[in-house]
């Protein structure tokens, strides 16, 4: 079992090769912070590779609303827009999980519904919390305090025997060292882009090779 947690630099700077491994089927799980979701939807419906500037939406968030409509209807039918990664994690049977901070994100202004986002964490933590309770990998790649604060609580709950945790990305930062890589049987810290490790990752899997242990897939 394969978790994958994102957050939205993954989406802002690969989002064509997270896609891919999506397509490929290379994880199990995949865990959404509020920023990665958001941009998500936002990368597959308006201009590609756009974002607006902080600066801007400290002025006027309303350029943010097409894209926060959306998010909010999956929250509320489950239904994400085609080409999205969500989608295609959806698409491909891969159950797609949120976990983000309440005030933490723009799109939270546009609806007032805010228990949606808990009731969804509450459910979903407690899907994560039964996932490790047997072996299972987790790669949390983009986000540096929400993914490892909530891994670090699952594991206080499920309490694994055997695990693994590897973290991808461009610098190293305390919160995904000390709390998922230093408390994994095993597992590492890739200090890299995320495009490249991505890039790297489709490439092994078209040779047939685990990029995590550099083994060969079982036949």
């Amino acid at each position: 079992m394969r978790i994958l947690a994102i957050g939205g630099a993954v989406i802002k700077t690969a989002y064509d090769e997270i896609k891919e491994v999506a397509q490929r089927g290379l994880f199990d799980i995949l865990i959404h912070n509020g920023g990665s979701l958001f941009h998500d939807f936002q990368q597959a419906t308006e201009t590609p590779g756009h974002s607006y500037p902080l600066v801007d939406l400290l002025v006027d968030y309303e350029p943010n609303r097409k894209a926060s409509e959306l998010v909010w209807h999956w929250l509320k039918t489950g239904f994400a827009p085609a080409g999205t990664l969500t989608y295609i994690s959806q698409l491909k049977g891969i159950d797609v999980m949120l976990f983000t901070v309440l005030g933490a994100d723009f799109w939270q202004l546009f609806d007032s519904h805010w228990e949606l986002i808990a009731y969804k964490s509450k459910i979903d933590f407690g899907i994560l919390c039964g996932l490790m309770e047997s072996e299972f990998h987790y790669v949390c790649m983009g986000s540096a305090v929400v993914h490892p604060e909530v891994f670090a609580k699952a594991l206080a709950v499920a309490k694994p025997k055997k695990f693994r945790g590897d973290v991808i990305d461009f610098k190293m930062m305390y919160r995904p060292k000390t709390r998922i890589v230093q408390l994994a049987k095993s597992g590492r810290y890739w200090n890299m882009d995320h495009k490249t490790f991505l890039e790297n990752w489709i490439r092994c899997d078209e040779l047939g090779i685990d990029i995590f242990t550099g083994e060969k897939y079982a036949t």
